[in-house]
């Protein structure tokens, strides 16, 4: 590493540093260090492992300098200080045309699960999450249990033998997201009777590369292998991989579920903006003046700003909420909503738009936009289905009577 690489790397980031003042760093920094970062002005075109391997550097880049370490506790690794901060940092790298690394919003999912359900398992994994030296994924979804997690078989059992104290796994996951590319997978098991519904699930963390699981990549419509089946055949994991207590797996999976539906919405919303300004760029002229169907597109992107402000404004309050250790209880379901209705309104706008180059034509622009609108079509069933949330929605917050 050369002295000039070094000094762009170096940490600057600056737990202590007002909002203000952390925008113009941020700025700063992603002046001086453009030419590294030109390579990731868009998604990676290739598979799950390809991408990875494309947008490792990029996550090295912001872990040395310091912004992906924000608002983590120093002993994960972090640099201590509010999660706002990093979020507004990754919100600064989208607005400057970056993609931020797609695993990152992975870490801001399960990472607030363990440093506080299982402090030590934090201390030995988050840093090197962050640093992009592990992967992870969660083991939640089954063939018969989707947005249902109470129903859910996968059953682990409780054993004593020469590997010492544990649980015995078998079963099956599916929809599991970046199981391809993960070490680690946060995993929801029963292990209380068949019929002991959420009071009765576990949370543990496995090791992938234990003896007994296979891992079966999921063919996508977008081309990508974003999603797995796990099969868990007799698989052995030690006692001290328990994320909480034994059985308290509902009250630890609803912990996390807090952090899906909100620091991943504020995560997606950023994204959202930078593709919205570069639907406006690769749209043809025509379609936004003088063509027949410029006043409907007009129209359309304004609908698509519209769901994205939605989105952010819902979004910014849950994170300081997040931040400040407050629970969100059901209103988290509206975020759900907000960001499924966004992420769907701008990609259906790409397609109007972009008509007929996004189904004809082979740019990469097109291509893009094509794996951006396949992907949108799963945003209402990803973290819990749009049926499921509405249904909390009209009944937990609005106070409206059960459906059938």
């Amino acid at each position: 590493m050369t002295d000039d690489i070094a000094v762009a790397v170096a940490t600057v980031a600056d737990p202590g540093a007002s909002m203000d003042a952390l925008r113009a760093s941020m700025r700063a920094w992603l002046q001086a260090n453009e030419g590294a970062l030109q390579p990731y002005r868009h998604e990676h075109p290739g598979g799950m492992t390809e991408s990875c391997a494309h947008f490792r550097p990029l996550q090295r880049l912001l872990h040395d300098a310091g912004w992906t370490r924000l608002g983590w506790p120093v002993e994960c690794g972090g640099l201590g200080g509010s999660a706002v901060l990093r979020a507004e940092a990754m919100e600064e790298l989208a607005a400057a045309g970056y993609v931020i690394p797609e695993l990152q919003g992975t870490i801001e999912i399960i990472a607030p699960m363990l440093i506080r359900y299982a402090p030590a398992l934090a201390a030995h994994h988050v840093g090197r999450s962050i640093a992009c030296d592990e992967n992870w994924c969660q083991g939640f979804s089954e063939p018969d249990a989707g947005s249902d997690l109470g129903s859910l078989r996968t059953r682990a059992v409780a054993c004593e033998g020469p590997e010492g104290d544990g649980f015995r796994i078998t079963g099956q996951k599916m929809w599991s997201s970046y199981a391809t590319v993960a070490q680690h997978c946060c995993m929801l098991v029963r292990t209380g009777e068949a019929g002991s519904g959420y009071r009765g699930l576990t949370m543990l963390w496995v090791d992938l590369d234990s003896p007994g699981i296979t891992i079966r990549p999921t063919d996508c419509e977008s081309g990508r292998e974003e999603v797995a089946e796990l099969f868990f055949d007799d698989v052995f994991v030690p006692r001290d991989r328990l994320i909480g207590p034994e059985g308290a797996g509902w009250e630890v999976v609803m912990f996390l579920m807090q952090y899906e539906r909100g620091a991943y919405a504020w995560k997606r919303q950023a994204e959202l903006h930078t593709q919205l300004h570069e639907l406006v760029h690769d749209a043809p002229a025509e379609a936004l003046a003088g063509g027949p169907s410029a006043a409907a597109n007009l129209s359309a992107l304004g609908n698509a700003y519209l769901a994205l402000f939605a989105l952010r404004s819902q979004a910014s309050p849950t994170l300081a909420a997040l931040d400040a250790g407050r629970a969100l209880g059901p209103g988290i379901s509206v975020d759900k909503l907000l960001l499924s209705a966004a992420e769907q309104t701008v990609t259906d706008t790409a397609r109007q738009l972009l008509w007929p180059a996004l189904e004809m034509d082979d740019t990469p622009a097109a291509a893009r936009w094509r794996r951006r609108w396949s992907f949108s079509r799963i945003t209402t069933i990803y973290g819990g289905a749009a049926e499921v949330q509405r249904d909390l929605v009209a009944e937990r917050l609005l106070g409206l009577p059960r459906g059938r």
